[in-house]
């Protein structure tokens, strides 16, 4: 009996064109103890597998064929049965950890919801240890702690602890590690293998995959392109990323000051997140601030960007007004608001400026922004639910760009793409610096950044330092 076999599966969203579904006749065969990974270009199908599996398409959503996890069939359960095998049965580790987490309540809260929503209570110390386990610093303080205080890395492994509890016969992982910097990637997913069956993996990082995957499955456009053995399939290696060409970009020296932070301290309770950091930024140049997880990186970001006050120190925009400064956040997801099209989302910086679209007119202006950002084909009236968190994060940066604004915050706006898509993405902010906006790009991929970045700030316990890129 297969851990997970999947026969014929064909996905249509609401709203979508049957003729061009999201997965079509999809078979996959996971044995008990298998490690299976599943590979393709952002939008391809990859998440949608991963929703269907676990029974959380959109309502109205088409779903044809057969998917047994453990011998039992999971298309047309009821959503009772569901949640009783999510967690024990079929684990999950999550794409967007702070999805995943109620803002309101604590992280422990969150790891201990994964015995409590079976009537179970964790062992004592277990929640603690399992944190620490995945490098979390002292960790019984950290738990205590809501999930906004937290890195998206260190969060992403306190949601690793809580989907994999149970020691599932499945475990599904939906790009586990794309918050995580290298030396803490493959610890961290050699933990969802221990404490797993067999996995799934979802994952653009074609390294990670060769080293931890068995076999393959590639899918292009919702169909299955191929599959094999992980070491045949990915023999060629991971497309390289090369050089973004720099020399356009202006006033790297000497350009207008767009935001400059003296002193900068942020505390969240007993926890120092950022420690007098002071830092300029220039109209045209993209300063890279790196670290690792829990260095305080996006926490840098969200002061510069004006969405939270430091308690000590001080942020200087000149000039800001509407549109000036632009984020993109490291939860594109949450980012984009469920109940709007994509068209609303994408003009909304436009009324910003006074400007007012309507109609087929706004729909044409959306329609050319998904293109930008290598979207071409998606409907604008489309919501964010039918999209893979890689798409949403694209759309998250074409609506940036929508408002031309003075400064780009972007933090981790390449994790969740495949290469040739972060590849475009890249250049595309490589350019934008080049037509003057200065660009803050959070990022623990230092090989990437060192291509387009004029400028390195490395993060280390809250502090900083700066290098050339």
């Amino acid at each position: 009996m297969s851990a997970l076999s999947v026969r014929g599966l064909t996905v249509v969203y609401p709203g979508c064109d049957p003729a061009r579904p999201a997965l079509h006749d999809v078979d996959l065969d996971i044995p008990p103890g298998g490690r299976w990974a599943v590979v393709g270009r952002s939008g391809c199908g990859k998440t949608t597998l991963v929703r269907t599996i676990l029974g959380l398409l959109p309502p109205g959503a088409v779903v044809t064929g057969s998917v047994r996890v453990d011998g039992r069939e999971i298309l047309g359960l009821p959503e009772p049965e569901l949640r009783r095998l999510r967690g024990r049965t079929i684990g999950y580790v999550p794409q967007d950890p702070f999805a995943a987490c109620d803002p309101l309540r604590t992280v422990g809260h969150h790891v201990t919801s994964a015995w409590r929503s079976h009537r179970m209570v964790p062992p004592p110390g277990r929640v603690a240890a399992d944190l620490a386990g995945v490098g979390i610093d002292d960790a019984a303080r950290c738990a205590a702690r809501h999930p906004h205080t937290w890195s998206g890395g260190m969060l992403q492994r306190a949601t690793i602890v809580a989907g994999t509890a149970h020691g599932p016969p499945l475990t599904l992982a939906d790009e586990p590690t794309s918050a995580l910097d290298a030396e803490l990637a493959d610890d961290v997913l050699n933990l969802v293998r221990r404490c797993s069956g067999a996995l799934l993996l979802v994952s653009h990082d074609l390294a990670l995959v060769a080293r931890h995957a068995g076999h393959v499955l590639v899918l292009d456009d919702g169909r299955v392109a191929e599959r094999g053995p992980a070491d045949r399939l990915l023999s060629a290696g991971p497309a390289t990323t090369g050089p973004v060409d720099r020399s356009s970009a202006r006033g790297r020296p000497d350009g207008a000051v767009v935001v400059r932070g003296t002193g900068l301290t942020r505390r969240y309770g007993p926890v120092t997140a950022v420690h007098d950091v002071s830092v300029t930024v220039r109209a045209g140049e993209v300063l890279a601030v790196v670290g690792r997880s829990g260095s305080g990186k996006s926490t840098l970001a969200r002061l510069l960007a004006g969405m939270e006050r430091p308690d000590a120190g001080t942020v200087e925009i000149p000039g800001a007004g509407p549109g000036h400064v632009m984020p993109v956040f490291q939860d594109p997801v949450a980012s984009l608001d469920r109940r709007w099209p994509l068209w609303r989302t994408l003009t909304e910086p436009l009324r910003a400026r006074g400007e007012r679209p309507r109609g087929a007119a706004a729909r044409a202006i959306a329609a050319g922004m998904l293109d930008r950002v290598g979207l071409a084909g998606i409907d604008p009236d489309r919501r964010p639910a039918t999209l893979s968190v890689g798409q949403a994060q694209r759309v998250a940066i074409a609506r940036a760009l929508a408002a031309r604004p003075a400064l780009l915050v972007a933090d981790e706006p390449t994790a969740s793409l495949d290469v040739a898509t972060a590849d475009a993405i890249t250049a595309l902010l490589r350019s934008l610096a080049a037509s003057g906006t200065a660009v803050v790009v959070v990022s623990h991929d230092r090989e990437r950044l060192a291509g387009y970045a004029d400028r390195t700030l490395v993060m280390r316990d809250g502090t900083a330092e700066e290098t050339d890129a």
